[in-house]
């Protein structure tokens, strides 16, 4: 038996920070967390995004498993910064995250949906109310957030290799 080599992978830590900081960008400010509106756009880009920053950065390719583990690890990282980050401004300024989105969104299904303007206004004033969170609310909120983000991102990180695999075998 010859020696044993074991192959290195470089970390991965540059790739799911810059993941992460594109989803706290895409969820939290105004108008721009608009596009996560459909179906996680956002998130999904981002996860893509930390993929295609790997693959460039180390001038290695990814199978679709190492690309959907870096782009989960960046959602799950964008997702407790997110709302990390949504906390520190409502505790600091009052300030909600996507509140101008969805009243966009309301004053636009008001204006298709007449009749149900009593509805979504109702919606708009339970979603503004005042509200008291604790620790245990921020922690939950996170780990859910996370959850719920990574395998949007991991699917973005899966497309990410895909289409640079498509365009590899064009050329």
């Amino acid at each position: 038996m010859g020696p044993v080599t074991i192959e290195r992978h470089p970390g991965r830590l540059p790739e799911v920070l810059l993941g992460a900081i594109l989803i706290v960008l895409t969820t939290t400010v105004p108008y721009l967390n608009l596009i996560n509106a459909l179906l996680f756009s956002g998130i999904i880009f981002s996860g893509g995004a930390a993929a295609w920053y790997y693959i460039v950065r180390h001038q290695i390719p990814l199978t679709y498993r190492q690309a959907f583990v870096i782009g989960s690890l960046s959602g799950l990282a964008g997702g407790v910064l997110s709302v990390g980050v949504e906390y520190f401004l409502l505790q600091v300024f009052g300030y909600r995250p996507g509140l101008e989105s969805l009243r966009l969104l309301i004053d636009w299904a008001t204006r298709m949906a007449p009749e149900e303007a009593p509805t979504f206004r109702q919606l708009l004033a339970m979603v503004t109310a005042p509200v008291e969170i604790t620790v245990a609310d921020l922690v939950v909120s996170m780990l859910l957030t996370g959850a719920i983000y990574a395998p949007f991102a991991g699917v973005g990180a899966r497309l990410a290799v895909l289409i640079l695999k498509w365009q590899a075998r064009k050329k």
